[in-house]
């Protein structure tokens, strides 16, 4: 069985006999081969050097069927008389021929090669790591001449399967490593890899003045880019030709002058180049075998080409014979089981109903919103933040232009019974006061939603009074205030569990009447720093002294009075840090509870959710705790002056959007954040592409 190619664009698979056999050569029984860049070029353009039809492959891994022997093949096929091949360098022999390319290569049952093309390979290694012998080898003739030194700092611009096997080798020589590449597909593949081998991997960095450069992509920009950050005397090894007809400046060039830099071109591996390649491919196999992402068949590499050529993919092998199965790199669990044990909250159908519909985003979905914002007309992450909306939006939408009609922010109030014991600079009344402000449309928050056009929905989960109805009032008290959680637990776990199913209540009560796409979530309550204090503490393991904060602005000695009630009622309680039923139960608060329930009724419509100061941050560390995967669909909405939100934050693996010193309350910084995304959404929907606009642009890679 053969795959040839018979015309550019054009391959077709057949039944042939096997190759006459040749003295000198030997006939390998194909086992499996890499499907490289180099072939989908031939198969797309051809090469005036190239004979059709023809069976390309050239990153062979074979057994001679009469030995058992497995071997690689080095794909040159030598004059052994020239200067070249006498002085160890027949890699540029002037009679090259080249296996895949002059004669038939790997794509087929059998190949028949040169003697003196074969390389034995070591026990243990599989064909598919065989297969990586070719390319492995080509980097190590590049870094023969550039020859690293440990301590060196080394960038690379092309993240594909050499530009990896580069970073990978020089990392393995002492060199601190950085790969350059745009492709956020292939980022996301590679983080977990690169993280473990410490190398860092991303779309662009400010450092400079690094001592080595490679260009692994056909890029002239990534070519004129490793110019510019090396330091003087530094040395570029300039390993993938570049694309045709491209321009390059002439006055970058001239910085190889004025840096006397050192320009070491590299072309295909000699043969003991590839003898030590396979040696480590062997040292290095669990990390190689990562970068294999696809095993084919035969009739699959033709469909797979386009997306080579598009630089999608890392190593992709065809397996000769048998069933091929795909494989594809893992970043870990994507989220843990929604449907999983719920940390003591499985009694309330209602909850446990509402956790089994919330699902982790799409990380595939992630990634192709992120090319979208990146083809944007604009520099790469020129947009910071706004760019990394867009995208969350895009992903929890499942649309990649995403949108924002109705926007929503509840006021979750309640009182706190620790109060008592002097942790507020205001009198718990001002709790009253202030819904009863809310609800005359005189605070911050009526202002901001009017201006933001925000709808805006008072709750009353537990505030120590009762409110005539009025239309911005939600009644969902669970008590008139909680306890003093200094000498008893704040609440009861059935008061618990009904603040949550309240908070959920809320959310989906105003959401089956008009949907809405971007929901903020604000507080009122005094004493309520102190309750969300007491839980960022438990969950998160700190000490009170590390995160305590002034609230509503204690003086000194409220100061040293509020440690020592949090640090009294935490060793009293000794809630777990895991359990969120058990943190609201011992130190929590009944707006606490409630935010925790809209988030996660949020999050089961797919909605967005913009958490606003400490105490809100604290309601969406509770959701959190019960169900891991809402992080997808919560956004920290701007930076608390109380330290102890950080916490909370690093705990969940959010950074907030804004920092305008803000320690209100009430869901103001939410608001604001909420205007942000939807810009964002609008920059994702009708900012300009490079290709619509026709505006001349060049990627870092092939």
């Amino acid at each position: 069985m053969n795959l040839t190619l018979e015309k550019c664009g054009s391959m077709a698979l057949g039944e042939v006999g096997l190759p006459e056999a040749r003295e000198g050569y030997v006939l390998l029984k194909v086992l499996c081969c890499g499907v490289c860049r180099t072939d989908a070029k031939m198969w797309q353009q051809g090469h005036r050097d190239l004979l059709l039809p023809r069976v390309l492959g050239h990153e062979i891994a074979g057994v001679d069927e009469s030995t058992g022997k497995i071997y690689t093949v080095w794909p040159g096929q030598t004059c052994g008389n020239c200067s070249y091949c006498e002085s160890g360098r027949e890699n540029l022999c002037e009679e090259m021929k080249i296996i895949g390319f002059h004669s038939d290569g790997g794509f087929a049952s059998h190949v028949l090669v040169p003697l003196d093309s074969l390389i034995p390979a070591p026990s243990g290694l599989t064909p598919e790591l065989i297969t990586f012998a070719e390319p492995a080898g080509c980097v190590i003739n590049a870094l023969s001449m550039l020859r690293p030194m440990s301590g060196e700092r080394a960038i690379i611009y092309g993240g594909g399967v050499v530009g990896m096997i580069a970073a990978f080798m020089l990392k393995n020589k002492g060199c601190t490593v950085t790969v350059i590449e745009q492709s956020q597909e292939k980022i996301a593949r590679l983080d977990n890899l690169a993280l473990k081998n410490s190398i860092e991997i991303c779309k662009d960095t400010v450092t400079a003045d690094f001592d080595l450069a490679m260009n692994c992509c056909a890029s002239h920009v990534a070519f004129s880019l490793c110019i510019t950050k090396l330091r003087k005397g530094g040395r570029l090894g300039f390993f993938s030709g570049l694309s045709k007809n491209q321009e390059i400046d002439t006055n970058l060039l001239n910085l190889i002058h004025y840096k006397e830099l050192i320009l070491l071109g590299s072309y295909g591996p000699k043969r003991a180049d590839m003898v030590e390649a396979l040696r480590i491919c062997g040292q290095l196999q669990d990390t190689f075998s990562l970068l294999i992402e696809r095993v084919v068949s035969l009739d699959e590499v033709e469909a797979l080409l386009p997306s080579i050529l598009d630089g999608k993919h890392l190593k992709c092998i065809v397996k000769i014979g048998g069933s091929a199965t795909a494989q594809v790199i893992r970043r870990g669990a994507e989220g843990s089981a929604a449907n999983g044990v719920h940390r003591g909250i499985n009694e309330s159908s209602k909850i446990t109903d509402i956790l089994d519909r919330i699902v982790p985003t799409s990380c595939h979905l992630k990634n192709q919103a992120q090319k979208k914002v990146d083809l944007k007309t604009k520099p790469l992450g020129a947009l910071g933040q706004l760019e990394k909306l867009a995208v969350q939006l895009s992903c929890i939408q499942k649309n990649l232009n995403p949108s924002i009609e109705i926007k929503r922010l509840f006021v979750f109030a309640g009182d706190h019974g620790v109060v008592e014991e002097g942790v507020s600079a205001y009198p718990a009344k001002v709790t009253v006061q202030m819904v009863d402000n809310f609800l005359k449309g005189g605070a911050a928050i009526n202002v901001f939603c009017k201006q933001y056009t925000i709808e805006l929905a008072v709750v009353d989960m537990g505030v120590n009074a009762s409110f005539s109805a009025h239309p911005l009032l939600m009644d969902k008290k669970v008590a008139r205030g909680t306890n003093n959680f200094a000498i008893t637990t704040a609440m009861s776990p059935s008061q618990a569990v009904r603040a949550i199913e309240n908070g959920m209540d809320c959310f989906l009560e105003k959401q089956k009447k008009q949907p809405c796409e971007l929901v903020g979530l604000g507080e009122m309550g005094i004493g309520n720093t102190s309750s969300a204090t007491a839980v960022i503490c438990a969950a998160t393991g700190k000490g009170v002294e590390e995160i305590v904060g002034r609230g509503t602005g204690v003086d000194d000695r409220g100061l040293l009075r509020k440690k020592e009630v949090l640090e009294k009622a935490l060793a009293l309680h000794k809630p777990r840090s895991t359990d969120a039923l058990e943190l609201l139960q011992a130190v929590g608060g009944y707006e606490l509870g409630g935010i925790c329930g809209a988030v996660l009724a949020a999050a089961s419509e797919g909605c967005c959710v913009v958490l606003d100061g400490i105490i809100s941050t604290a309601g969406g560390l509770l959701a959190y705790l019960i169900c891991p995967e809402v992080k997808d669909y919560l956004v920290a909405g701007h930076k608390s002056v109380e330290v102890g939100q950080k916490a909370a934050l690093d705990l969940m693996g959010l950074d907030p959007v804004l920092d305008l010193d803000f320690r209100l309350g009430e869901g103001t910084g939410a608001a604001i954040t909420m205007n942000l995304i939807e810009l964002s959404c609008r920059m994702m929907r009708d900012m300009a592409s490079f290709e619509e606009a026709r505006v001349d642009t060049s990627p870092l890679y092939g």
